[in-house]
């Protein structure tokens, strides 16, 4: 009996010894999976902030983007305005100039200070097609030297800045009555 005691306890004992190294194994195996768990979780981490910057810096960069181009059509419209609130002067000392030549050298000096900042002439001449994006029809005019529906007069000059029409030409186009139609048509008075 003294034996199986013996035998028991030493049993106990190597089982205790068993316990515990499967108890020092599993702690030793919970503590790696919990250090790879937590790596796994701090790469994630470090993708997840990583992707959270590069999404900010883009965001960042349109921002920067928008804002100058905001900038810049501010501008633009800004001049367009001042611009558009000279166009008057420059037509009157355009018709001045037809009475008195003194008038030129300040319609010069202001039309090249507004070409500088993109102002253009659209150029329209008597005879030229008529084209709705670019004049404006104010009347009718009955000139037998002309084809029907070409332009009879030039009204006012038509302007537009950095490309955009800023005010079209206002035009008399040619309206021919029925009778001098038959006569072109048949060729009379076409000198």
């Amino acid at each position: 009996m003294e034996k199986n005691k013996h035998q028991n306890k030493s049993n106990i004992e190597s089982n205790k010894s068993d316990v515990e190294l499967n108890k020092d194994k599993i702690g030793e195996e919970s503590t790696q999976n919990i250090k790879k768990e937590g790596h796994e979780t701090d790469k994630e981490k470090i993708l997840e902030l990583t992707l959270d910057l590069k999404r900010l810096q883009a965001e960042f960069e349109n921002y920067i983007k928008r804002s100058q181009k905001e900038n810049n059509e501010f501008k633009e419209y800004a001049s367009a305005n001042i611009i558009s609130d000279l166009l008057p002067v420059l037509d009157s000392l355009e018709q001045g100039i037809k009475h008195n030549t003194e008038f030129t050298a300040v319609y010069e000096q202001l039309y090249s200070i507004l070409k500088k900042n993109g102002l253009e002439k659209i150029i329209v001449n008597v005879g030229d097609e008529f084209d709705h994006n670019t004049m404006d029809c104010l009347m009718q005019e009955s000139n037998e030297l002309l084809n029907e529906g070409v332009v009879a007069k030039v009204l006012s000059t038509g302007y537009k800045l950095k490309g955009k029409i800023l005010r079209t030409s206002k035009i008399s186009i040619n309206k021919l009555n029925s009778e001098s139609n038959t006569k072109k048509e048949n060729g009379e008075n076409c000198n």
